[in-house]
């Protein structure tokens, strides 16, 4: 049960990788630049910034921001898991799809998104994983995964008994 004892971990680590993506809501220009690597000039800058594409942006960096912060809440709070886990997988396994559908590795105006394509891809993996290991796409939050461990070796003091006091 890998993927399941670590699921937290990966949340955690994953949804701050991701909440990172907040720099596109915050500074577009900056990181379009210098962290997708896109081309840059005047005329593009004069061209493309003032047709609206701020706005995609900076809606795209809250959004994939945000998802950032729900799954790191996540790592911490069983209950909000199973929807995030359906979501995170559902966004990042579709940027994944789209980046080898474009021929990203072939593509040079697409090697920034790289490190994207990288976390994407953990993540989309580390979830099928899980459902695998859960038998369900949608798994109960609070039941424990069954222990590798044989019961004998465990053990047995009653959870009921009366702890043991010095006469």
């Amino acid at each position: 049960m890998f993927f399941t004892r670590h699921l937290s971990k990966m949340l955690l680590v994953m949804g701050l990788a991701t909440a990172s993506c907040f720099i596109y809501a915050i500074a577009p220009k900056w990181a379009i630049v210098n962290i997708l690597r896109l081309p840059y000039d005047e005329n593009f800058a004069s061209n493309y910034f003032d047709q609206g594409h701020y706005f995609f942006y900076n809606h795209w960096g809250v959004m994939v921001g945000f998802m950032g912060v729900v799954m790191v809440v996540a790592s911490f709070k069983k209950s909000w898991r199973p929807p995030v886990v359906f979501y995170s997988f559902a966004e990042k396994f579709w940027m994944v799809l789209l980046y080898l559908a474009s021929r990203g590795f072939a593509n040079e105006n697409t090697y920034g998104y790289f490190p994207v394509l990288i976390v994407d891809s953990i993540v989309s993996i580390w979830t099928i994983g899980y459902w695998i290991e859960q038998r369900s796409i949608f798994p109960d939050p609070e039941i424990e995964p069954p222990s590798i461990v044989p019961n004998s070796e465990i053990s047995q003091q009653s959870i009921l008994s009366e702890p043991e006091k010095p006469a």
